[in-house]
């Protein structure tokens, strides 16, 4: 409410000595409008769900230390193979260039696959993206139809 008071609410009372419902009430939907904003997001929550602060308690541990521990994922291949299979099927799909912006990319050394291929000395940074991005999405999809392909069918039992 301090904070909805600093604003100019109070120009009609210096005016008139007096004030009216509605600026009454535009200094009520201030002071709502200032708390929804001021009400850390992991109390109210997101439109995608609940949102937890790093240092929320998951007994014992907080989400920091869960996500310090694992920041370096790259740091995991041991002679350019990760324990992931599917990862190294999509990589071996791959050239060299397009690997270094598959990596700078998920190092966060760009935001989007255009400022990664610009990370890696790309020179048309902008087609280099949008192509590595485009083909490890169609490799991923072809992963995962030919497993869809090799996974064992359900079929409904017959009775006699």
């Amino acid at each position: 409410m301090s904070t909805a008071l600093l604003g100019s609410w109070c120009d009609p009372l210096w005016r008139t000595g007096y004030l009216s419902a509605a600026v009454l009430g535009a200094l009520r939907a201030e002071a709502r409008t200032l708390h929804r904003q001021l009400v850390p997001v992991w109390r109210r929550g997101t439109r995608a769900g609940r949102v937890l602060s790093l240092d929320a308690d998951l007994g014992g541990l907080s989400l920091h230390d869960l996500i310090a521990a694992d920041v370096d994922l790259l740091a995991r291949e041991a002679g350019k193979v990760f324990e992931d299979e599917r990862l190294n099927t999509v990589l071996r799909g791959l050239t060299e260039a397009e690997r270094a912006v598959v990596f700078a990319y998920a190092r966060g050394e760009g935001t989007t696959w255009a400022e990664a291929a610009t990370h890696v000395g790309a020179s048309d940074s902008d087609a280099l993206g949008e192509g590595v991005r485009r083909k490890a999405k169609r490799l991923a999809a072809e992963q995962a139809r030919r497993a869809a392909l090799l996974a064992p069918q359900h079929t409904p039992a017959t009775t006699p």
